[in-house]
């Protein structure tokens, strides 16, 4: 009998740890699934895009062997206040400073490279490039970006303070709990 009960009690801890290692799996895909992330596109969808619905354009030139490019993808990138708001305010691109894939810029063709290095004039990785509705180039910023610092460039770009405000300024007025 003693055996029968010990055969029964490790069989039902056995379905109980199944069962909810289930629910701890299933809990776990439902999480990733709600996570938001950066829409990124290709450069040519982002022009196009900002041709019929006018917005700014965020360019992260990166390479693949830059190691600062993948923490900030990791980081920063991952951070719920920049993906909120460069979702909301910016058609957002990921350009390969290597790559020799062409793209057309303003009506030039031209490889992905050349559009870093002769354009946005982009020397060290990553780079972050802000491009008006026009992609007209704003601002290129060399340089890993922590996500405070990142989003209080992506507001001073993308709320059109540039216009009017110095960047000392903003700064000096940037408050990130109203934004």
């Amino acid at each position: 009998m003693k055996k029968l009960l010990v055969l029964l009690s490790s069989f039902l801890l056995i379905v109980v740890a199944s069962i909810l290692g289930v629910a701890q799996e299933n809990r776990e895909k439902t999480v990733k699934i709600k996570t938001e992330e950066i829409k990124w596109l290709s450069y040519d969808e982002a022009a196009k895009l900002s041709t019929k619905k006018p917005r700014k354009i965020f360019i992260d030139v990166y390479t693949d062997w830059c190691g600062w490019c993948k923490r900030m993808d990791k980081t920063t990138m991952q951070d719920a206040k920049v993906i909120a708001y460069m979702n909301k305010k910016y058609y957002a691109v990921k350009l390969n400073a290597e790559s020799g894939k062409k793209i057309e810029y303003k009506g030039k063709s031209m490889t992905e490279q050349e559009l870093a290095s002769q354009v946005f004039h982009a020397t060290g990785f990553p780079t972050t490039v802000y491009l008006d509705e026009s992609q007209n180039v704003l601002q290129p910023l060399s340089g890993y970006l922590e996500a405070d610092v990142l989003t209080k460039i992506l507001h001073y770009f993308g709320d059109d303070y540039y216009k009017n405000t110095s960047w000392e300024d903003f700064q000096a007025s940037y408050n990130p709990t109203a934004n």
